[in-house]
């Protein structure tokens, strides 16, 4: 419990900090101080958690001024705005390719300025014609003008510029001229992660039509670019978005096989675990480590040793942990949507997925032949306790279509991804046995496309919302967690006041937006 408090702490800290831009050193003293003060007076016990708490929330405002990019003279930001320039430097991840463009994130290294090349720092957003393709680790030539991101055009818009600031891109481009000056400039390690995954990418676009080609790279290989507009509007609309994208919940689904093929085997579940934690990371890497990757196997190992772990207690002290720790690596992660989205819909999960689980059990879901469904809609329904409100609140679309939505499609997910994968790895050995593998792999993806298509296309499917205030957000979560702690410390000694998610219920966690 300690260490949930300190994590809630830290994260607190994080916040304010942001919001009132307190000074790095001011913070550092703070947290130091308040150390100080808990080891002095350790023997009581109340004071010294008072003090530790704020060492702790102070810490963590330290951690986000140290990690503030500062305005150095040679910043390309101070040239947004202005004259044509000349810049010089390399595409530091994986190009977002889109229909019309390509996306990249340049590192500058050096600018032309008076005829001569100069020292620059600071990353750009450029946006790249479709062809020639560009690659990370190239080191490009850029000749166009540097502009500001826009800001919010009022209070309560979505802030481009805010957003960039936040992964600390504080310019935008888009080039007249680019030149590649070299290439493989990067980590040959992620270097290598990203060129397999590519080919990968290439092998699924050749072994399937589309879409059904698109979603299943979104689906193995967490790329959305490809996926037509249309599709991706249908699986909004029906609430079935997070099929697209490597998540929590996909990391889950494969626990969940290798799990139900290690039952087969009787495998011992000790060894089961480890095989399945091993596997999750192994797949991380494969699909290239990016950090929304990363956190998405994060989250999917906490599913993981929740179902492993003995007291449900230790679940949460297990999420609150890695929250902690990625808030410490990045502390801008807080912010980042799928991030607070992720970290919900798993709270919720281990929340609510027994409660909702057992309300079910009260339905005609109850028949044992309807168990897919019942896993499906209890997983949707429990992860979007916690979840939706956000959802609402960022974007105003309320599918009214989801639970069914989700109970047709999702028990299609697991048979897609693993027919997919079938069909990639004998596509990357010899094309013809991956076509003839990807035609059950087909099946799945059509069911999942033309399910959100017929969804998708009713009247009555998704509504959208009128935008309300962070208040009345903020009150849904304070009544809605308030009740859970007040109900868990009510509660007889026959169940723990932290409830995780049933066995059953966590191989089905697929329908969390994680």
């Amino acid at each position: 419990m300690t260490l949930i408090i300190l994590a809630i702490a830290w994260m607190i800290g994080v916040f304010l900090a942001d919001a009132l831009h307190l000074p790095l050193w001011h913070l550092v003293a703070g947290s130091v101080g308040c150390g100080v003060a808990a080891i002095v007076l350790r023997r009581r016990a109340l004071i010294r958690m008072v003090f530790l708490v704020l060492c702790v929330a102070t810490a963590g405002g330290a951690r986000l001024a140290a990690a503030e990019i500062p305005i150095l003279p040679h910043s390309i930001r101070l040239l947004n705005d202005g004259a044509e320039v000349q810049i010089r430097g390399r595409i530091i991840e994986d190009p977002r390719r889109l229909a019309d463009g390509q996306r990249v994130i340049f590192a500058a290294e050096s600018v032309r300025s008076g005829g001569t090349w100069k020292p620059a720092e600071g990353l750009a957003l450029v946006t790249l014609p479709r062809y020639p393709e560009r690659f990370y680790g190239d080191r490009l030539e850029l000749t166009g003008v540097l502009t500001t991101p826009r800001a919010a055009a009022r209070p309560g818009d979505f802030d481009y510029r805010v957003y960039l600031a936040r992964r600390g891109i504080f310019s935008l481009m888009k080039p007249e001229r680019s030149r590649l000056i070299a290439v493989n400039q990067g980590n040959p390690v992620m270097a290598t992660l990203l060129g397999f995954r590519d080919r990968a990418r290439q092998t699924l676009l050749r072994e399937l039509p589309e879409p059904q080609a698109a979603l299943a790279v979104g689906i193995l290989l967490g790329l959305q670019s490809s996926i037509p507009d249309d599709v991706l509007d249908h699986f909004s609309a029906t609430g079935t978005s997070h099929i697209l994208v490597i998540s929590g919940w996909n990391i889950t689904i494969i626990s969940a096989a290798l799990y139900s093929l290690a039952d087969g085997m009787k495998l011992a579940r000790r060894k089961a675990f480890w095989t399945v934690l091993i596997t999750i990371w192994v797949y991380t890497l494969f699909v290239g480590a990016t950090p929304t990757v990363i956190r998405a196997a994060v989250m999917g190992s906490i599913v993981v040793l929740g179902q492993r772990l003995e007291r449900p207690a230790h679940a949460w002290t297990t999420l609150f942990a890695a929250c902690w720790a990625m808030t410490l690596w990045n502390p801008q992660t807080l912010w980042d949507m799928g991030f607070q989205l992720s970290a919900l819909a798993t709270a919720s999960l281990f929340a609510y997925g027994k409660g909702t689980e057992a309300l079910l059990m009260r339905t005609p879901l109850r028949a044992g032949w309807l168990d897919w469904a019942r896993e499906a809609l209890t997983a949707t329904l429990a992860a979007q306790i916690l979840a939706l409100p956000l959802i609402l609140y960022a974007f105003g679309n309320l599918s009214l279509i989801a639970p069914i939505a989700n109970v047709v499609m999702l028990p299609m997910v697991p048979s897609a991804m693993l027919f997919g994968a079938l069909a990639l790895v004998g596509g990357m050995i010899w094309l013809p046995l991956g076509q003839l593998l990807a035609l059950p792999a087909y099946l799945f993806l059509a069911w999942l496309t033309e399910g959100a298509r017929l969804f998708g296309q009713l009247p009555w499917a998704a509504v959208q919302l009128p935008p309300f205030p962070l208040w009345l957000l903020l009150a849904y979560y304070t009544i809605v967690i308030g009740a859970w702690l007040w109900n868990a410390t009510v509660e007889d000694g026959s169940r723990p006041p932290l409830t995780a998610l049933p066995e059953r219920t966590e191989r089905g966690g697929a329908g969390s937006p994680a």
